[in-house]
């Protein structure tokens, strides 16, 4: 990972155009169309990649997650901030201007 490119809390991320997902029992299933691969989420994952139906901040991300589920905001930081770095890795999102949101 470019250390230019990670994201932060101030980081305005979009889902990439190529992907479709599914729900299947809680979980969501996504599959690249681009690149034909697979990717299982599990419920906290599911709920982030639901609340990138429009493009939010991380920290807005993580406001939403602390609202619902029992867990400290640095926790809740440091998880968001890994799991979305890791869908930036596999090229699922994009990281966009605040401008262009």
């Amino acid at each position: 990972m470019k250390v230019e490119n990670a994201i932060n809390l101030k980081s305005m991320i979009q889902r990439k155009d190529d992907l479709v997902s599914c729900d299947l029992d809680g979980e969501t299933m996504l599959m690249s169309v681009k690149t034909g691969k697979y990717y299982g989420i599990d419920p906290m994952g599911s709920r982030i990649w639901a609340l990138l139906e429009t493009t939010r901040s991380v920290f807005e991300i993580c406001t939403v997650l602390l609202a619902e589920f029992d867990v400290e905001r640095q926790l809740c930081e440091r998880d968001s901030l890994a799991f979305l770095n890791k869908l930036s890795q596999e090229n699922l999102i994009k990281v966009v201007d605040e401008s262009a949101a």
